[in-house]
C-alpha cells in the first residue's frame, strides 16, 4: 500500500499538456461526444478509475491505459517501476519508431502520451488525450512547431481486419478460371492483395484474383491467402476455406469427324480430325460397323470388305491429354454398305494456285477396275461451259470467285465414282501498279487487274527515309500528297494490300515529282 501511494505519488507530478502546433478539435467529454468525436466511454464515469494503477481522474497515462486495455492488452500493467508518461517509451523502446499508425501511442519524453486516431498525412496527425489537471480532448497535430511526438509507441495497433471471410467462386478443374472475392474487412478502402495455395502451399506467381488450375494439380484443392491493408492501420491476413480437389479439364472439340469416300466393299474411306482445345498428345482412331470395331481399323482411313457389306460405318477421333478427360469424336454414320463397285486406288489431286492466267492441273486418279475419267471445272460451283479438261487456266471471269472441279469415274455396270476438287480461296488477278506524279507534289498511284474494275483495299507510300502514308483506294486509284513528298527524282516503294479479287503487290520506283 505504501509502495502504491508512492506511485500515485510521483503522478501526481504529471506534467502539464505537451505543447505543439496543433488545433484543438473538441474539449471535454461531453462537448466532444456532441461534435462525434468519441471517447471510446472513458468518460463520464471510467475516467474515475485507475487503469494499470495509474492516477485517476483527468490524467494521459491512464487514458491511454484505459485504451490500451480495451484495444486487448492484460488489464494488469505491462512492466514494474514508475508509470509515468515520459516512462512508456523507455520501457518499451523496442516498440518505439517514428512511424504512426492508427492505434499507436503518440508519446513526447517531456511526460505526455496520446492516442493516435487519425494520419492524415506524413506530417498531420489526429489524436485524442487526457491531461493532469485538465480535460479530454481531440487535437490535430502538425509536425512544424517543434511539437511532434517524440516517438510512436506500437503496442496494440489498429488493424485491417475480417468480418467476413473471403471466397473462391468457380469449379476447380484444369484451365477453367477460379476467382477469390476479398470478403468484407473492417475499414472501408482497403486494398487487397492475393497468393494463392496449392495443397496448402503457396503457387509461384499465383497473386492476381483468378487462377486456373493446371494440368499437374489435378486432385489438389486451392485456397487463397487475402492481405489487406490501409495506410494506417496495421495489414490483415485471412485465408478462404479450401476448394474441393480439382477434376480433369474437358477438351473442346471443333466439329466432328467427316468420312469421305463411298460406303462400298472394296473402297476406301477416309475421315477428317477435328481439332481439340487444348491440343491433343494423342489420338487413337477407331473404326465400328453396326457400333462393332473393325479389325485393323486403327487409322484415319479404311478399306472397306465383305464383312461390312450392309453395315452402317462409323469413325471416332478419341484425344487425349494429361490432365484433360478423353475426348471422343464420332462421325456421322454412313449409308449401309453396298456392294462392290469401283475402288478408287489413287485419289485425284488438283495442282496449282487460283490465280488469273495460271493454269491449275488435275492430276489423274484410278480405279480398279480400269474406268473413264471426266472433269468439269466449276465456278462458285455452277459449272463452266466447255471447262471438262484436266487443265483450267483461270479467265477475266474468275477473280473473286472460288473454283472446284468435279472429277468422275465411269464404268457400264459400275456406279460412278465422283471426287469434287476444291481451291481452297478465291482466284486472284495479278496487280499491276502505276505511279506516276501529275500535279505539284504529288503522286497518283493505280491499280490495274485482269478481270478487276477498280480494284479495292489499300496503298502504302514509303520513303527510304521510313516516312510512309497509306490510303483507300478509290476506283483502282489513290493521290497522296503528303507534306514529306518534294519535287525531284525520288525512289518510292508502293505496298498494295491486295483484295478478295486482286493479289497484293510491291514495287519500288524512281519517280519524278513535280
Amino acid at each position: 500500500m505504501i509502495a502504491l501511494l508512492g506511485l500515485v505519488a510521483g503522478l501526481l507530478l504529471s506534467p502539464p499538456q505537451a505543447q505543439a502546433s496543433s488545433t484543438i478539435l473538441c474539449k471535454g467529454f461531453t462537448a466532444c461526444e456532441k461534435a462525434g468525436y468519441s471517447s471510446f466511454g472513458y468518460g463520464p464515469s471510467n475516467y474515475k478509475k485507475m487503469w494499470w494503477r495509474m492516477y485517476s481522474g483527468h490524467n494521459c497515462t491512464n487514458y491511454m491505459a484505459y485504451r490500451m486495455i480495451k484495444a486487448g492488452m492484460p488489464v494488469d500493467r505491462p512492466w514494474k517501476g514508475s508509470g509515468d508518461a515520459r516512462n512508456w517509451g523507455v520501457v518499451f523502446k523496442s516498440k518505439v519508431n517514428q512511424t504512426p499508425m492508427i492505434g499507436s501511442v503518440a508519446w513526447w519524453s517531456s511526460n505526455h502520451v496520446a492516442y493516435v486516431q487519425q494520419i492524415v498525412d506524413a506530417n498531420t496527425i489526429i489524436i485524442s488525450e487526457d491531461h493532469y489537471r485538465g480535460d479530454f480532448d481531440w487535437r490535430k497535430i502538425t509536425r512544424a512547431g517543434g511539437g511532434w511526438p517524440t516517438g510512436f509507441i506500437h503496442l496494440v495497433d489498429e488493424a485491417v481486419t475480417s468480418t467476413a471471410p473471403p471466397t473462391i467462386t468457380g469449379t476447380p478443374k484444369v484451365d477453367q478460371t477460379l476467382t477469390a472475392k476479398p470478403g468484407t474487412w473492417n475499414r472501408a478502402g482497403a486494398t487487397y492483395k492475393y497468393q494463392w495455395l496449392a495443397a496448402g502451399k503457396a503457387i509461384a506467381g499465383a497473386t492476381t484474383a483468378t487462377y486456373r488450375p493446371t494440368a499437374a494439380q489435378v486432385g489438389q484443392t486451392f485456397s487463397v491467402k487475402v492481405t489487406a491493408s490501409k495506410a494506417g492501420y496495421k495489414t490483415g491476413t485471412r485465408n478462404t476455406a479450401v476448394s474441393k480437389a480439382t477434376v480433369p479439364g474437358t477438351m473442346a472439340v471443333d466439329g466432328e469427324p467427316v468420312i469421305s469416300g463411298i460406303p462400298k466393299v472394296g473402297a476406301t474411306l477416309t475421315a477428317s480430325v477435328p481439332t481439340f482445345a487444348p491440343a491433343a498428345e494423342g489420338i487413337r482412331y477407331g473404326w465400328f460397323a453396326d457400333g462393332r470395331f473393325i479389325p485393323g481399323g486403327s487409322g484415319t482411313s479404311i478399306t472397306l470388305k465383305p464383312e461390312q457389306l450392309g453395315k452402317a460405318v462409323r469413325f471416332v477421333a478419341t484425344a487425349n491429354r494429361t490432365g484433360y478427360d478423353a475426348a471422343p469424336a464420332a462421325s456421322a454414320p454412313t449409308v449401309a454398305v453396298l456392294p462392290e463397285k469401283l475402288a478408287v486406288t489413287a485419289e485425284p489431286r488438283l495442282v496449282g494456285n487460283a490465280y488469273v492466267g495460271r493454269a491449275l492441273t488435275v492430276t489423274p486418279g484410278a480405279v480398279a477396275p480400269k474406268a473413264a475419267e471426266t472433269y468439269q471445272w466449276l465456278r462458285d460451283g455452277k459449272p463452266i461451259a466447255g471447262a471438262t479438261n484436266a487443265r483450267y487456266v483461270p479467265s477475266a471471269l474468275d477473280p473473286g470467285t472460288r473454283l472446284s472441279v468435279r472429277v468422275s469415274f465411269a464404268r457400264p455396270g459400275y456406279t460412278t465414282v465422283v471426287r469434287d476438287l476444291k481451291i481452297k480461296r478465291e482466284v486472284h488477278a495479278f496487280a499491276k501498279i502505276a505511279v506516276a506524279s501529275r500535279a505539284h507534289r504529288q503522286v497518283t498511284v493505280a491499280i490495274y487487274a485482269t478481270g478487276v474494275t477498280g480494284p479495292r483495299g489499300t496503298v502504302t507510300l514509303l520513303t527510304r527515309s521510313g516516312k510512309k502514308m497509306t490510303l483507300t483506294l478509290k476506283n483502282g486509284k489513290a493521290t497522296f500528297a503528303p507534306s514529306w513528298l518534294h519535287q525531284g527524282e525520288r525512289t518510292l516503294t508502293v505496298v498494295y494490300s491486295g483484295s478478295s479479287k486482286v493479289h497484293e503487290k510491291t514495287t519500288t520506283r524512281t519517280v519524278a515529282v513535280k
